[in-house]
């Protein structure tokens, strides 16, 4: 009685395809002698080359009308695919493990090269499903553009092949679900392998139509839909179904995953609803597809440019390293299988990229257990969407990791500016201050005051800068002191001295502060012999006669901070007041020092005795010329001699 009712029901629908398409001679068998001959036809090994499942032979020949209880003859099912609903189903007998190879099991069998191996239940499921990623993403883009431009001929048979490949992806998953019994014989025979069998005939059919019609804009997508259709039921021929419901009921690893006693208790692949058109602004940006599958890419790549994405594709893991290095991405569409490098690979190596590490990645998987996508998570991955995807979904994901990397970018680009100011701030201050005072006032000490107990100060002053400046306009007379005073910090710079202050026309400086340091003498002495030789060459160079004066002193100082809004480090003292009375008291073109300093450093530099001269606040003090560098090996002077 069931053979009669599916007969009619089907005879029914061959009927609805009449309306469209010219009358078809012949009973439900010739559809499926015709849907045999198909599957017989060679495939695209593009879309498909990358499966674990060997296709062995070609596709058995099956009828409807075959068998006495009207039950297909299909090697794939003689042995009875599960039981009836009458009792609980067998364990299955133990099968040899799949042999090595049949081309690119290597590419889906492992991932890369020392990657984990998928167990074969996942690998069975991830390729029974790929083929239904492609039927209904290519079917609902033509959907689309059929509902666009109201062409009903399209969209009746469309909406029917999307309808078919939707029901029969549930049955699939039902079959893989090792937590259910599963359906009966008499349901597969009913609702697998005839709606499959009518579903090959229909696309073939509908593309004959197309080519009769010469919808050349529809064509090439139709020929993706039946390769696709013709891999199923090529899969499912050659006992693609046995092999994957057996795995999925002895593979403990899948189980787990899928059954609820394992970490991955509770996941189940969201079934796709009935197709929702939703118009809504949202972001978009530039995206890179990643996928092995070129039907894959070529879906996902034009469907992402219908809302408004700029898109490039790459075939694997490597090339897409290479695109993400040689141009700038907003996503990354990712898959998780694929030849050379997989997709955890490629998320490792985003991951220790520091250029590309907040490169946000959905990853696109046919493999749909929770431990995949903890994994690709837990590697950097901002979400995870199974084959086939709800193009609603993706469209709302994208939209939201698009936003969020703009979020991202707009902190990072803010954190940028913020650091740019901290730096000029730090600058600024350090203009004023030195480093490790300028440190300590950010850290919140409001108070600093130090004595140092050993230090050499250093003042230079521009002889006759009064009669200078009467002569040469203000801005000439600026500038000038900007470059002199620029080539002195140059000098405390290289010699590692404290540049403290200018006042007007005199510079001061010290060493010895605010870090200690034993050579402090020395470091002074050689900035002074360099002030007066890169004076020399700027009179040169200008055509000037600028001179100055510059006088040392050596001994114990305070040093401190002043002021609560303008910031000023400076030194008092003894030590201080006698130095600026070298320099005050000296002669143009000449460095002056106490007998102090002149004692220390007569050993390594070359003096000259001036002798006792009167300074103001101090009385008679003997004082010396520093002259030039003690050539090596030349004899110090004893005692109080000097150099003549």
């Amino acid at each position: 009685m069931r053979d009669d009712d599916d007969t009619q029901a089907n005879d029914e629908r061959d009927e609805s395809d009449e309306v469209a398409a010219p009358a078809r001679e012949g009973d439900d068998s010739v559809l499926v002698d015709e849907a045999v001959s198909a599957a017989d036809t060679p495939l695209d090994e593009d879309l498909f080359a990358d499966t674990l499942i060997d296709d062995g032979a070609a596709p058995h020949e099956r009828s409807v009308d075959e068998g006495e209880d009207g039950e297909y003859l299909d090697d794939a099912f003689a042995e009875g695919l599960l039981d009836d609903e009458s009792g609980p189903a067998p364990e299955p007998a133990d099968e040899p493990e799949p042999e090595e190879a049949a081309e690119g099991s290597d590419e889906h069998g492992s991932h890369g090269e020392g990657g984990d191996k998928r167990s074969t239940a996942a690998q069975f499921r991830h390729d029974l499903r790929t083929p239904f990623n492609l039927i209904i993403g290519f079917s609902e883009m033509l959907i689309e553009d059929a509902e666009e431009e109201g062409d009903e001929f399209l969209l009746a048979h469309l909406q029917r092949i999307l309808t078919d490949a939707q029901s029969l992806l549930a049955l699939i998953d039902e079959i893989l679900d090792p937590s259910s019994r599963g359906p009966s014989q008499e349901r597969l025979n009913r609702d697998l392998l005839f709606p499959l069998s009518h579903l090959l005939n229909h696309v073939e059919r509908f593309q004959q139509l197309c080519e009769q019609a010469e919808r050349d804009d529809v064509l090439p997508d139709i020929g993706r839909i039946l390769t696709a259709v013709r891999r199923l039921d090529q899969l499912v021929a050659t006992g693609a179904i046995n092999k994957a419901a057996d795995s999925a009921r002895t593979d403990p690893e899948y189980k787990a995953a899928r059954t609820g006693t394992g970490a991955a208790a509770g996941v189940k692949t969201p079934q796709l609803k009935k197709r929702t058109v939703v118009e809504a602004k949202s972001e978009t940006g530039k995206i890179l597809v990643v996928d092995d599958n070129e039907s894959n890419r070529n879906m996902l790549s034009r469907r992402l440019e219908r809302q408004g994405h700029t898109t490039r594709v790459a075939e694997n893991g490597l090339r897409a390293l290479e695109k993400l290095r040689e141009e700038d991405f907003d996503l990354v569409l990712l898959d998780v299988m694929m030849p050379e490098m997989d997709g955890y690979e490629v998320l490792e190596r985003l991951h220790a990229d520091d250029k590309l590490r907040g490169l946000p990645v959905i990853m696109i998987s046919a493999l749909d257990q929770l431990d995949t996508v903890v994994r690709c998570i837990e590697l950097g991955a901002e979400d995870y969407l199974p084959k086939p995807f709800n193009p609603v979904v993706l469209r709302a994901r994208i939209g939201a990791c698009l936003e969020k990397k703009r979020l991202r970018d707009r902190e990072r680009a803010y954190i940028k500016r913020l650091r740019v100011e901290q730096e000029r701030s730090d600058q600024l201050l350090l203009n004023v201050l030195p480093r490790p005072i300028a440190n300590r006032l950010k850290e919140g000490q409001r108070q600093i005051a130090d004595y140092f107990p050993d230090v050499t100060v250093l003042f230079c002053d521009l002889v006759g800068f009064t009669q200078i400046s009467e002569r040469l306009p203000p801005a000439e007379l600026v500038a000038m002191l900007n470059k002199i005073f620029s080539m002195f910090d140059l000098l405390a710079e290289k010699h590692g001295l404290e540049k403290i202050k200018t006042i007007g026309d005199e510079y001061m400086a010290a060493s010895g502060l605010p870090m200690p340091r034993k050579d402090h003498a020395e470091a002074v002495a050689e900035m002074a012999l360099d002030m007066l030789a890169v004076m020399d060459r700027f009179n040169a160079k200008h055509n000037t006669n600028v001179r100055i004066r510059v006088g040392l002193n050596c001994g114990p100082v305070t040093a401190g901070v002043i002021g609560t809004k303008k910031f000023a480090y400076d030194l008092w003292g003894d030590t201080v007041n006698l130095a600026s009375r070298m320099e005050s008291h000296g002669i143009a073109n000449a460095i002056q020092v106490t007998e102090e300093t002149y004692r220390r450093l007569r050993h390594r530099y070359a003096f000259q005795r001036r002798g006792i001269i009167h300074v103001k606040g101090k009385g008679a003090l003997c004082t010396y010329f520093l002259v030039g560098r003690r050539p090596a090996g030349a004899k110090s002077p004893s005692g109080d001699d000097a150099d003549e």
